[in-house]
């Protein structure tokens, strides 16, 4: 990414820059090395700018097993709430969910859980959360 992306951006106030999927595999993988029980049993809160594109939502989803987590929450600002403005774009997850308020979602953000298997495909992941 070039310094003119950054200048760019920084004038528009919109400075999210997505951690790559491999770097947070790579991170995560010194810890397990250290001790690979360290997410055992755990809840995993991920503030993101949306969660369904985070690519640390991806990562801790793919691995909710292997990782032996208890629950990972992944929520998001509110779109309101942010300085620039970007369109108002509700996914498919959102708008399928009984929960699911527009006006809302615009002012209070999202918020989606993974705890269990909804699918029932034998595994807890991405196609889970909800």
């Amino acid at each position: 990414m070039g310094n003119s992306d950054l200048q760019a951006a920084k004038r528009a106030k919109n400075d999210e820059f997505y951690t790559q999927y491999h770097d947070i595999e790579e991170e995560m993988n010194a810890y397990l090395e250290y001790d690979p029980n360290v997410f055992r049993g755990k809840t995993v809160l991920l503030p993101c700018d949306d969660p369904e594109w985070s690519n640390f939502t991806r990562y801790f989803a793919a691995k909710f097993d292997e990782l032996g987590l208890k629950k990972l929450i992944s929520t998001s600002y509110a779109p309101e709430s942010k300085r620039y403005r970007f369109g108002g774009l509700f996914s498919e997850l959102e708008r399928n969910s009984p929960q699911f308020d527009a006006d809302k979602s615009k002012t209070h953000g999202k918020i989606f859980v993974l705890d269990s298997d909804v699918t029932g495909d034998g595994r807890i992941n991405i196609d889970d959360l909800q």
